[in-house]
């Protein structure tokens, strides 16, 4: 079997400029959350965790004294270094590395922010291990994922829709169990925030030139299975021709490093 850490670098490898140009992960409301979390002063040495093609970073980058944005993935990383460049951000440096294995050292951060990537990870309890360690005592993560909504049949749901999707998704924790794991890890929460992206087209998100067509049509199955309540409370449905429209529900946390 293809190892958690290989089937995400075989994913995203093939995928930056589509990440790049996703509006999902460019913008929407969990970017907001993060940035209100934080609550920078401009002083932070700052790791973002899983930076993707950078997003969250260069968001960052103009409200605190310097950032560093990691990703398992070269090509992400690469990507993301070409934005940077673009963008003209020079208060930015990139580094390939794992979540659960950050190269950095003990105390050496001010503020850790991670979005919309822990679904993907090998290892939660060890990423969050590893962002308690490399914070200084006091320092703030500052962390969004999509979430499942608590209920035992929609965490089943969800998961398995994901991973029908996109094998690297690993699993999709309900916020009850963020709050365990993060307190577990030696962090106190002091805010949180259930919020969302903008809505995305099914027929967009799917991808179907990449997944095969009995695949998509499994998907498109499942979503028809779900109930028009939880439909439209938990993932916002709105039908669109032959299209639809949906989001993940989210969540957000601040926690302080104990």
């Amino acid at each position: 079997m293809k190892s958690i850490h290989k089937a995400v670098r075989d994913q995203f490898s093939q995928h930056a400029d589509y990440y790049a140009e996703s509006t999902a992960h460019a913008k929407g409301d969990t970017l907001e959350v993060i940035l209100d979390f934080a609550n920078t002063q401009g002083t932070e040495k700052t790791l973002d965790i899983a930076t993707g093609t950078g997003f969250t970073a260069f968001a960052l980058a103009p409200k605190v004294s310097h950032v560093i944005a990691t990703d398992l993935t070269p090509e992400m990383v690469a990507k993301a270094a070409e934005l940077a460049l673009e963008q003209e951000i020079s208060n930015i440096a990139f580094s390939v590395a794992a979540a659960e294995a950050l190269p950095f050292s003990t105390a050496s951060m001010d503020l850790v922010t991670c979005r919309l990537a822990p679904h993907h990870f090998q290892n939660v309890p060890k990423f969050l291990n590893e962002v308690h360690r490399v914070l200084r005592p006091d320092g703030l993560f500052c962390l969004t994922d999509s979430v499942s909504p608590e209920s035992d049949n929609l965490i089943t749901w969800q998961n398995r829709v994901e991973k029908l999707r996109d094998e690297s998704h690993v699993f999709g924790y309900p916020p009850s169990q963020w709050d365990k794991m993060i307190q577990t890890a030696g962090f106190n929460i002091e805010d949180s925030a259930h919020t969302r992206n903008a809505q995305m087209s099914f027929m967009w998100w799917v991808r179907p030139q990449q997944n095969p067509p009995d695949v998509v049509k499994e998907i498109r199955d499942a979503f028809a299975e779900l109930s028009p309540e939880d439909a439209k409370k938990h993932y916002t449905y709105e039908p669109s021709g032959n299209d639809f429209y949906f989001s993940w529900p989210m969540y957000a946390v601040k926690a302080k490093r104990i």
